[in-house]
């Protein structure tokens, strides 16, 4: 579910307009919301407070919105690696650097079992 996806949701479960984002942006018209809620435009980041404020939602929650659907795009749908990217501004650097040196270990181990696999071929 992209950006646009997520903020249609919530628009919806709180029986917000696409007139009432509009407004807060300052747009004219709702066509600019719709054409984010469809995934063909991208909100700069100097909307997109606003339109969190316009349903109810904090900075850091807009900032979570955006990064679940950065991981997404990514392919990273696993709940426990979203939580653990949230979590990163707030580790230590030693924190950042074990997870780190797991991530490499578990790179290496796949590198030497697929060298292993292609010597038996």
């Amino acid at each position: 579910m992209g950006l646009g996806d997520k903020l249609r949701q919530i628009r919806l479960e709180r029986g917000i307009s696409q007139e009432t984002i509009a407004k807060k942006l300052g747009q004219k018209t709702n066509s600019y919301v719709s054409m984010v809620e469809l995934g063909r435009r991208r909100p700069s980041e100097d909307k997109l407070i606003p339109w969190g404020e316009a349903l109810g939602l904090s900075p850091e929650e807009i900032e979570d919105l955006v990064l679940e659907a950065k991981l997404e795009e990514l392919g990273i749908t696993d709940p426990t690696f979203t939580v653990m990217f949230k979590d990163i501004p707030k580790m230590t650097s030693e924190e950042k650097r074990s997870i780190i040196r797991a991530y490499e270990a578990v790179r290496k181990a796949r590198e030497a079992k697929a060298r292993m696999r292609k010597k038996e071929d």
